[in-house]
C-alpha cells in the first residue's frame, strides 16, 4: 500500500510542473549576429526586440524580428538595463549590435508598436547574448 501511495504522489508532483520553462529538446541551437533595439514606443517605434541578421550562401541577407520567450526575456532585459545605466538619462531607445545563441520555438507573440499597431513575430529561446 505504501508503495502505491508513493507512486501516486510522485506522479502527482511530476504533473504539476511549470509549463513556462525552457524547452531542452527544442530545435537546433543557432548563433547569429543581431541588433538589439531598445523600447522606442515613446516615439512611435516598437517595444524592445531583436533583429536577427542571417546571411545565406548567396548574397541574400535578410533581417528577421524576434522576441525572446517569457522565460528567456531576462537575458535581453539585462543588456537593456546596462544600456539604460550607461546612458545617464534613465532611458534607452537605441540599438546595440550583439551576438546571440538561440533556438527557434515555432511559436509567435505580439510585438507592440506605436499608434496602437502590433505585429506577430516569432519567439526564440534566447540562450546567450553578448
Amino acid at each position: 500500500m505504501t508503495r502505491w501511495i508513493f507512486v501516486l504522489l510522485l506522479t502527482s508532483l511530476l504533473s504539476c510542473t511549470d509549463k513556462a520553462t525552457l524547452n531542452p529538446e527544442g530545435g537546433d541551437v543557432l548563433e547569429s549576429s543581431a541588433t538589439l533595439r531598445g523600447n522606442s514606443l515613446p516615439v512611435d517605434g516598437c517595444d524592445a526586440h531583436l533583429w536577427l541578421m542571417t546571411t545565406g550562401t548567396s548574397s541574400d541577407s535578410r533581417t528577421y524580428i524576434r522576441l525572446p520567450t517569457q522565460v528567456t526575456r531576462p537575458l535581453m532585459d539585462r543588456v537593456i538595463q546596462a544600456q539604460v545605466a550607461a546612458s545617464g538619462t534613465g532611458y534607452w531607445m537605441g540599438s546595440k549590435d550583439v551576438t546571440i545563441r538561440y533556438r527557434e520555438t515555432g511559436q509567435t507573440t505580439t510585438l507592440q508598436c506605436g499608434w496602437g499597431a502590433t505585429q506577430e513575430v516569432k519567439t526564440i529561446d534566447l540562450l546567450d547574448i553578448r
